[in-house]
């Protein structure tokens, strides 16, 4: 049996949408995750996961010292509204009273494709002596 140029022509362009359909059916979107860096001890508690974690843009007026870094990253099709919540989470480990975004985009590149959140926990207030005590002992 003789496939004609038209026939062969349909029957490849329906293999190739079934391909495409199933192709497509396979990719799996991974939620946005956070991973945090601790920089100094805040001193205080954790705060419940769903904690009022205010966002700003750029440092207070007021003194303030960064306690942790806390970064975030999305899927491909991820934006700022579905990373953030999740940073936001995160920082509330910390006892932090707000959080500081240095970087917030999306991005591709070798190695990570996707949205990007680069933020640092932040707690009001002067250094905590006891802290800093700490970090510089040394040991004899």
């Amino acid at each position: 049996m003789r496939i004609t140029f038209v026939a062969s022509s349909i029957l490849i362009a329906s293999s190739l949408a079934l391909i495409t359909a199933f192709g497509c059916a396979g990719v799996i979107s991974l939620p946005p995750q956070a991973t945090l860096a601790e920089i100094e001890p805040s001193g205080r508690a954790a705060k419940p996961p769903d904690c009022a974690m205010p966002v700003l843009r750029r440092e207070p007026l007021t003194d303030f010292r960064k306690v942790a870094i806390v970064e975030g990253i999305g899927n491909v099709y991820a934006s700022e509204a579905d990373v953030m919540p999740v940073v936001q989470r995160k920082a509330c480990e910390t006892g932090a009273d707000a959080i500081v975004i240095l970087a917030s985009k999306s991005q591709t590149s070798e190695g990570l494709t996707g949205y990007y959140i680069n933020s640092v926990a932040i707690v009001y207030g002067k250094r905590n002596p006891a802290a800093e005590h700490d970090a510089y002992k040394i040991l004899r």
